[in-house]
């Protein structure tokens, strides 16, 4: 019989022996390498791509040209070759009013195709409600006027002192 050290200095001496064999067999066996077509139905490039120096000419090449002129005025404006497609009309809303959760927020929006007009509304953690009323469409973007309904209450925290007080636990706060 063999004693339980002398199995335990067996076992680990095979699992070394075995790493060891394994990492010289198989070095760099999950090493990518890559396809042998293209992946893709295209022909392979005659020249190969040398990129230049930057701010040098390449060579038989033109010289640094000066950027073009921007085609748009306005970023983020579409262009004059720009054609647009109305959309899909739509009209929809939703509300959620959740005292226990202190969830209280709606939004409501319709479209014609062209423009999208809306409003959504979020109760603010100090008791206001913030309306967002906005419009979009596809040639000026969107556009939001924000306002606040009600004044900010923020409740004076707990005594120190008496149960509850100091920050700790017991405190109240949101439940959830």
């Amino acid at each position: 019989m063999m004693s339980f050290k002398s199995f335990v200095l067996l076992s680990l001496s095979l699992a070394a022996i075995f790493a060891y064999v394994y990492a010289q067999i198989a070095p760099g066996s999950n090493a990518y390498l890559p396809p042998t077509k293209n992946g893709y139905d295209y022909p392979e490039p005659n020249k190969p791509f040398k990129p230049s120096q930057p701010g040098r000419p390449t060579p038989g090449g033109p010289g640094p040209r000066p950027p073009a002129p921007p085609t748009r005025p306005i970023p983020g404006q579409p262009g004059e070759d720009h054609v647009h497609m109305p959309g899909m009309p739509f009209d929809f809303q939703y509300a959620v009013q959740d005292a226990e959760t202190a969830n209280d927020y709606a939004h409501k929006a319709s479209s014609d195709g062209d423009v999208v007009t809306g409003e959504y509304r979020v109760q603010l953690p100090d008791g206001r409600t913030q309306v967002v009323r906005y419009t979009a469409d596809w040639k000026t973007g969107y556009h939001a006027d924000v306002s606040y309904e009600g004044e900010a209450q923020y409740p004076q925290g707990p005594v120190p002192g008496q149960r509850g007080g100091g920050g700790g636990g017991g405190a109240g706060g949101y439940k959830y």
